[in-house]
């Protein structure tokens, strides 16, 4: 437990985060670590960390354990005792109304470092990282997938037995689920390990699902992008997460976007930048020049007045803003050269440019 981080700087968030900031947070960083995105060595070491930290975050129960005794909470092996005055004066609370027997110890210190036996408890949600092109995000699009979809076997219902008489009561620990082990005046829980903490024993398991209690299937499943989908956003469709215990209470799934950059568009907010070589002649001569912006083709009459150290702006050709028609703009950085000259075609431009002074340039050198 000594060598474990903690969970809020695993994820990069404060104390007091809400449960959206954790979702975000941990979003953010698998899709950064997920081994099919990042071959570094580390990086599923980082995503098992990543994902330790959420499980424990995300659930309320377990993150009041791990604020009042860290890591500890979650280890068989410590006795965690919080804070001592809260210990205390629950001991007193208690010993001046139920102590019998020795019975109000037991409950009291049975919880430190014990273990919650959960049944039926929510499946935990799951991940897919859907690669989707620049153009998609932009424009949106409904894709189809396969996904993997759990079910209560219909067959047993969800016990994992061929038949109802084939559910016995655990011998190990008579069906409570849990064994009680006693040091001193201290006592621990544990999951009784015969059973696994159901309680129960099976003596034929079910034909159908071979007593996993649950059927995994292949669906099809259609996948709406809207446009102006950011890298790292989310949808959540419900029920397609991992299932509980008895396939009754699925968690979800999370699709979370990751966008392929441009090879022309630099994306900067809800802005588009891009570089375009233009030849000085273009400018001289005003011409009407051709731009590609994401939705077509747009005309640009230039002007000799044009200010070069600015780019060509184009309003509303931008990337769009998520549930809205209105779109960042387009920039336009130009790439000036001068067009390839023969002998004669040199001549006449000095000849023309001979008594044109550079009054600009002037006007800066007087300041040296």
């Amino acid at each position: 437990m000594k060598n474990k981080r903690d969970y809020y700087e695993v994820l990069g968030i404060s104390k007091n985060a809400s449960e959206k900031e954790i979702k975000t947070a941990y979003r953010k960083l698998a899709m950064q670590y997920h081994p099919d995105k990042n071959s570094a060595p580390d990086a599923e070491e980082k995503f098992k960390e990543i994902s330790e930290a959420y499980e424990i975050l995300s659930d309320a129960q377990k993150r009041a354990k791990y604020d009042k005794f860290g890591h500890s909470a979650f280890d068989s092996n410590s006795y965690s005792f919080g804070d001592s005055e809260d210990i205390f004066s629950s001991f007193f609370q208690g010993f001046n109304s139920s102590f019998s027997g020795g019975s109000f110890f037991d409950d009291i210190f049975s919880s430190f470092g014990g273990f919650d036996v959960e049944t039926n408890k929510r499946g935990q949600d799951l991940q897919l990282i859907l690669n989707i092109s620049f153009e998609d995000a932009i424009f949106g699009k409904e894709v189809e997938v396969e996904l993997d979809k759990y079910d209560r076997c219909d067959f047993c219902n969800g016990s994992g037995a061929e038949s109802p008489n084939d559910i016995v009561t655990c011998s190990e620990c008579h069906g409570s689920g849990q064994i009680k082990q006693r040091i001193a005046i201290f006592s621990t829980i544990k999951p009784c390990p015969k059973c696994n903490g159901t309680g129960k024993k099976i003596n034929h398991v079910c034909h159908k699902c071979k007593g996993k209690k649950i059927l995994k299937n292949t669906i099809r499943q259609k996948i709406k992008i809207t446009p102006g989908v950011d890298n790292g956003d989310s949808i959540r469709l419900k029920g397609l997460g991992k299932p509980s215990a008895n396939g009754s209470n699925n968690g979800d799934l999370y699709v979370v976007f990751s966008i392929a950059p441009s090879k022309m568009y630099k994306k900067l907010n809800n802005d588009l930048y891009l570089t375009m070589p233009l030849s000085i002649k273009s400018i001289l001569a005003e011409e009407v020049i051709i731009i590609p912006t994401p939705y077509g083709k747009k005309e640009v009459k230039l002007d000799t007045k044009i200010n070069l150290n600015e780019p060509i702006k184009i309003k509303n050709h931008g990337y769009p803003y998520k549930n809205s028609n209105s779109k960042g703009d387009l920039y336009i950085n130009l790439d000036l050269y001068i067009p390839t000259l023969s002998g004669d075609e040199s001549k006449q431009i000095k000849k023309i440019l001979e008594n044109k002074s550079d009054t600009k340039r002037e006007e800066w050198l007087k300041k040296f």
